[in-house]
């Protein structure tokens, strides 16, 4: 009887045709960078962030955050904290991440750790996060994401209002 661990086989890599796949897809970072330069220029001194859900939607959120960081990109939004965790290993310190989908309950001390910002979506994220913020010591970034009726996440227009309101 052998009592060696077994080896796994190794995985098979095959690649798709682009007549089996039906496209390839081409990330132009300088088509990116031009496309935010040219929303930048008609907002004039408002802000403009660059959202990079999951992964960038595939793309890979690093390298067109980074791309866009050259450009004065300075504010990113991810959906979920492991994206922002990943995010600021990337980028380092300077700009600012926003967790749309909010931090988990526990998680803020993470999200903290990471310089993260919370998108509050609830009445319960806010206590939570000001909470965070007291125990750090320091203001915590936040924004506040209001329900605009499509029925997804965010908190009630007047209980938003409330809410950002209270000390």
């Amino acid at each position: 009887m052998n009592d060696a661990p077994q080896k796994s086989p190794p995985e098979e890599v095959t690649a798709t045709s682009e007549v089996a796949a039906g496209a390839i897809l081409t990330i132009d970072l300088g088509a990116i960078r031009e496309n935010y330069r040219r929303l930048k220029a008609r907002l004039g001194d408002v802000a403009c962030a660059g959202v990079l859900k999951a992964d960038g939607y595939g793309v890979g959120a690093g390298q067109v955050a980074a791309a866009l960081l050259r450009d004065g990109c300075d504010i990113f939004f991810v959906a979920l904290l492991g994206e922002g965790v990943a995010l600021r290993h990337s980028l380092g310190p300077g700009p600012a991440i926003f967790v749309l989908n909010g931090i988990p309950p526990g998680a803020e001390p993470d999200a903290v750790a990471a310089n993260l910002c919370a998108v509050i979506n609830s009445p319960e994220q806010l206590a939570a996060w000001r909470v965070t913020a007291r125990r750090a010591g320091r203001k915590l970034q936040a924004a506040i994401q209001v329900d605009s009726g499509m029925s997804r996440t965010g908190m009630a227009p007047r209980g938003g209002e409330r809410s950002a309101a209270e000390p």
